[in-house]
């Protein structure tokens, strides 16, 4: 999934088949996850959502879901390997705030809440109201098309709209959405946000967009 480039989940088979050519060729493969880790497409990430076997994953935001600064890398085999190898070889990779404890503890009571209260399971329900939404609009022609995959969901304007306009307007009706550029609203909402609440999305967009038009 591309988030700040405008929300674009990749097309069927590409990461598999990104997977292979990286076999083939004897590179690493790494996914950012940093948008899409802890629960955000409904799976805790998205290689197994799509079945993809990544050699390193990076992560931040949703493990503590942003309450306190913490990210992280994931590594696999191919590179395990290669660092224990060597017995003697030592991995200098400490920062002035490696391991803090208040972000670490923040990242363990987040994740013993998602777990706990089934908080994925609001996913499905993101993409059914958000996504279902967007689709209803671009299916009017209010806009050009709706993007997304789970819990993260994109409009892709009318030509002369102004993403950041309609934030504005938006705004006046209680909704905060992230323009993406000029063309493009996205909307990425807490596991917590109740139906009417996502379904509001939809609607300050659609007003939104009518009030510019």
């Amino acid at each position: 999934m591309q988030g700040a480039g405008g929300v674009y989940p990749p097309v069927d088979g590409y990461l598999v088949r990104l997977r292979e050519l990286c076999d083939e060729y004897g590179v690493l493969l790494i996914f950012d996850e940093v948008i899409t880790g802890f629960g955000r497409l409904g799976s805790w990430f998205a290689a197994s959502q799509y079945g993809v076997v990544p050699d390193m994953i990076t992560f931040a935001k949703g493990c503590t879901s942003g309450y306190l600064p913490l990210g992280g890398v994931v590594v696999g085999e191919a590179v395990l390997d290669v660092l224990e190898a060597d017995p003697t070889f030592i991995l200098r990779h400490g920062y002035t705030y490696s391991g803090h404890p208040s972000a670490c503890a923040a990242a363990l009571a987040n994740t013993a809440i998602l777990l706990e209260e089934n908080l994925f399971d609001r996913v499905p329900v993101i993409a059914e109201r958000i996504g279902g939404g967007l689709a209803a609009l671009a299916a009017t022609g209010a806009i050009v098309e709706a993007r997304g995959v789970g819990g993260i969901w994109s409009a892709e304007l009318q030509p002369g709209l102004s993403a950041p306009a309609v934030r504005n307007e938006m705004l006046k009706r209680g909704v905060i959405a992230r323009p993406i550029g000029l063309s493009v609203i996205a909307f990425c909402p807490p596991f917590v946000t109740t139906d009417a609440q996502l379904d509001q999305c939809v609607i300050a967009l659609s007003e939104s967009i009518a009030a510019l038009s």
